[in-house]
């Protein structure tokens, strides 16, 4: 990737974070500059609804919420014969909707309304006298006689009629007593308007706040009132906006020095043509330089301190990537900070979304190196049998070993000209040219190399025509060649099947989450869900061992 890739890629990163920060300033200062406000609402959950019945007063409830402005904390009721507090007035709507959604049927009657219409003035009071609050019922007053107490807080109503002992006609008057509103079933999302007209003018200690520091206003602002197991959007936009910005910087540094190096490669090539210039760099790209060194050598650091930069060296230097170690480390740690700043605002909840990007953004980074290193070494593979055909005929033509393999250096592709240039350099400088093709074999894991060398090291030691033996060779690794294309197109069908089956479940979990989000939140909310969705995950792994030991076969 160029250093102007990379530049764009990190001026859309700060864009990421410069626009989630400045969502997460909006909905902190609305918050601050405005009352706070908020509804709750009483669901009835008799059975005399049947069950298409309740499906649609869950959907109207759910059209309700999504109506309402973000800022607006929403709670649940639940009622019929008596009443239960479900969740008091929060901000973490995903969790109001789902409660909505998955609230059980029971009872006959709905005579546990005036009761649910105490619990919810009570559940309000915690948010102050200056809160706008409001209360939605949706029911068909069943069995209701008489009339329910007569409330303080303004109560809209959503009302069916089933049977002749629904008393509809008292929650219309329970809504006139207190000022409320009243919807058919298909229009009740328009009941949420009446929290987008309130628009309180600032009072005179909210002027005298705006003028104080920012830090003054920061301290005296009250914090939002939530039960302590909910994460609040703003919360999320804040994380992310963190993430993002962090994960901007990092790319920022990196390549920074990606294209320093480039820059001053280039620039020696061109000096060898050319008058000497000044190489000193503007202030600017100074700057970025010490960036990118600090952020490096943590990670080299790091690394030095674990043990693995040797390792991850070798690695990169089989999968033929000039980078280093350090820099393919802040490479990965900005993947895996960008993909917990997006799953975590997509789950909802940072305890999921951030050790779910951080651990999907190693396993992404460690299976592109696998995967560069393996089509690395299949290309060598493939290239192995011309290579030697190539040193076999410089051989007969009566070029020693050692300028046969400098043929395939100057006349051979990829990566088996730079594995043989590798060995023939090492050779060059005292180690035995044996021992150096050994390497090679080693570092691309051939067996076909590997008994290559053993021919060059018995020819060696007893004599022989080296030539016609490595034309044996070739014949040999050409027919196991054939062999292997055959075994691959015999197993196709199994290893598309394994494919298709390791798939489809998380194909469609995504489209589950995507579409029904309320409906999957359940898997990660829910203690048993969490149990369910780690199993899966387990028996996935373990079916997809299983399915790869059936169709891999050795030849």
């Amino acid at each position: 990737m160029s250093g102007r890739q990379w530049g764009r890629v990190a001026a859309a990163l700060a864009a990421l974070a410069a626009v989630s920060f400045g969502a997460g300033a909006a909905s902190a200062s609305s918050t601050t500059a405005h009352q706070q406000r908020a509804v709750m609402v009483l669901l009835d959950v008799n059975q005399s609804f049947s069950a298409a019945e309740a499906a649609a007063e869950q959907s109207v409830a759910v059209s309700y919420l999504n109506a309402l402005p973000r800022d607006v904390r929403a709670g649940l009721i639940t009622f019929s014969g008596s009443w239960t507090l479900v969740t008091p007035p929060i901000k973490a709507r995903g969790t109001v909707v789902a409660a909505v959604s998955s609230a059980p049927r029971s009872g006959s009657a709905s005579t546990g309304l005036a009761g649910a219409l105490t619990a919810a003035r009570t559940a309000m009071a915690a948010l102050g006298p200056a809160a706008d609050v409001r209360v939605l019922v949706l029911s068909n007053a069943e069995e209701l006689t008489g009339a329910a107490s007569t409330s303080s807080v303004p109560t809209d109503v959503v009302a069916w009629r089933f049977e002749s002992d629904d008393n509809r006609p008292m929650l219309l008057s329970l809504a006139s007593a207190t000022g409320g509103r009243v919807a058919a079933p298909a229009a009740a999302a328009t009941l949420a308007a009446v929290f987008q007209a309130v628009t309180p003018s600032p009072s005179a200690s909210q002027v005298v706040a705006a003028r104080q520091p920012a830090a003054a206003a920061t301290a005296a602002s009250p914090l939002p009132v939530s039960a302590p197991w909910h994460f609040s959007m703003w919360l999320l936009g804040s994380v992310g906006a963190v993430l993002a910005a962090f994960a901007a910087v990092i790319l920022v540094a990196s390549g920074a020095s990606v294209s320093g190096r480039r820059g001053r490669r280039i620039a020696g090539r061109v000096g060898q043509y050319g008058p000497a210039r000044s190489t000193d760099k503007p202030a600017t790209q100074a700057g970025q330089g010490k960036v990118a060194g600090a952020v490096i050598g943590v990670a080299e650091r790091a690394l030095q301190a674990r043990g693995t930069d040797r390792t991850l060296a070798e690695r990169l230097d089989v999968a033929g990537l000039t980078i280093k170690p350090a820099e393919f480390v802040v490479l990965g740690a900005c993947v895996s900070f960008v993909l917990a700043a997006g799953l975590t605002i997509l789950a909802g909840t940072v305890f999921i979304g951030a050790p779910a990007g951080l651990l999907a953004g190693g396993l992404c980074m460690r299976l592109l190196l696998s995967i560069r290193i393996g089509r690395r070494r299949s290309a060598f593979a493939d290239q192995l049998p011309d290579v030697l055909q190539l040193i076999a005929s410089s051989l007969q033509s009566g070029f020693s070993l050692a300028q046969a393999m400098d043929t395939v250096v100057r006349e051979g592709g990829q990566p088996a000209a730079a594995e043989f240039a590798r060995a023939l350099g090492e050779s060059r400088i005292g180690a035995d040219l044996a021992d150096a093709l050994d390497g090679v074999a080693a570092r691309m894991d051939s067996q076909d190399m590997r008994w290559s060398v053993m021919a060059i090291r018995i020819q060696r030691s007893v004599g022989g025509n080296l030539a016609e033996v490595l034309r044996n060779t070739v014949g040999t690794m050409r027919e196991r060649a054939y062999l292997r294309r055959h075994v691959k197109a015999l197993s196709a069908e199994g290893r598309l099947s394994a494919y298709i089956l390791v798939a489809l479940p998380l194909l469609l979990g995504g489209w589950l989450f995507y579409s029904s989000r309320s409906y999957m939140r359940l898997l990660y909310t829910t203690p048993f869900g969490l149990v369910m969705l780690i199993g899966a995950t387990v028996l996935m792994l373990l079916g997809a061992l299983w399915m790869r030991a059936l169709i891999k076969v050795e030849v």
